[in-house]
């Protein structure tokens, strides 16, 4: 059997550097650096081009999909794969993305029926109503896209919140910003967020049962030099932290670690989104140093609290801070936590709370403690 594997995959790289490939017409993105060329050219050409698949950002390789060796190339939206047979299809990068972050589709809410002017997939328990719909069926239906894995949903992408749906192969997103023309609905960079989660170092789940689920928000996480080559770990290091709670939201103390890198200070504001939907932060420089003033000379509301040291000099000095954040709560409080830098923020956790926050690098934070 071992022998077996060995001549298809010998004979599949053979196929790749045998001179007729060679000669196929190919094109080129100095943008990026990489070339498409035979029957990947043809679909990505036929299907769109740059506005369905965005830029290539690999080369053809081969790749374990499913338990298959196939020859594939990734796409910023995308991942083309070329099967046994010579078809090339689309990866099924919806569903992937959604396994990453700890969110199987088979766990969204399903319906037993469409609503007016929407159509039902009972394979899935979903439907697709205006305007992914007419998007779908114009731009290929099932062949490119796949059923609907989920409904409609609201989801903060770069730090913004839009309505989104995910199906098998692709996630669209309807940007209103953008309405009345061609690029109301645009679909998802999930070609450039899936290939970096999964071509992360390996993790060991024996130490990191939850990683697999934040790779696709914060992507890889970095490595200190001391860890073992090939193998990373959540081994979180324990930080001091200061925290207190507002009326509308909280401050959070730390200095940041990237390896073996610390950072100064910095006081982080967190607060709910504009747009009702997770939480957004800000960041700040602590620049109060024991003896100075905090600047806080007007007296809570009984039950409430006035911000001390750094939180108060920020509160105090920063009228926006201090509308967004009203009084606080609570008392700050101090503690050690658990931190750990990804390639696209941090991971913190709070065990006075038991509370857990990725904070990234686009203003965006989720609380994703277990409740």
């Amino acid at each position: 059997m071992q022998r077996l594997l060995f001549c298809v995959t010998l004979c599949m790289f053979v196929a790749l550097a045998s001179p007729g490939r060679a000669a196929a017409r190919e094109r080129c993105f100095t943008e990026v650096g990489y070339c498409i060329s035979g029957p990947i050219l043809a679909y990505w050409e036929r299907h769109g081009g740059l506005r369905t698949f965005g830029f290539p950002i690999s080369g053809l390789r081969l790749e374990m999909v499913e338990d298959r060796m196939l020859r594939v190339q990734w796409f910023e939206r995308d991942r083309l794969e070329i099967q046994a047979d010579g078809r090339v299809t689309a990866g099924r990068l919806g569903a992937r993305y959604l396994e990453l972050q700890g969110r199987p589709w088979q766990s969204f809410p399903t319906i037993v029926q469409a609503e007016p002017g929407c159509a039902y997939f009972a394979i899935t328990g979903h439907q697709v109503c205006e305007p992914f719909l007419s998007y779908w069926r114009a731009w290929g239906g099932l062949e490119r896209f796949g059923y609907p894995i989920t409904g409609r949903i609201e989801e903060t992408i770069e730090g913004r919140s839009y309505p989104v749906q995910y199906f098998e192969r692709r996630r669209m997103e309807q940007h209103a910003e953008l309405a009345g023309t061609p690029y109301e609905i645009l679909l998802g960079r999930l070609g450039a967020a899936v290939m970096k989660v999964d071509s992360c170092m390996p993790l060991d789940p024996r130490h990191e049962p939850t990683a697999y689920a934040y790779r696709a928000i914060l992507g890889c996480p970095v490595a200190p030099s001391r860890e073992t080559v090939g193998v990373v770990t959540l081994s979180l290091r324990n930080v001091p932290l200061a925290v207190q709670r507002f009326e509308g939201g909280m401050m959070l103390w730390l200095r940041q670690f990237s390896a073996d890198v610390i950072s100064d200070p910095e006081v982080f504001v967190i607060t709910p989104a504009p747009s009702g939907q997770g939480l957004v932060w800000q960041r700040f420089a602590d620049q109060w140093r024991e003896g100075m003033p905090d600047g806080v000379s007007d007296r809570p509301p009984d039950g409430l609290y006035a911000p001390k040291r750094g939180f108060g000099y920020l509160w105090a000095s920063n009228a926006e801070v201090r509308n967004r954040l009203g009084w606080a709560i609570a008392p700050e409080q101090g503690e050690t936590g658990g931190y750990r830098r990804f390639w696209y923020g941090f991971y913190l956790y709070l065990p006075s709370t038991d509370h857990v926050f990725l904070i990234t690098d686009d203003g965006v934070a989720r609380d994703v403690s277990r409740r």
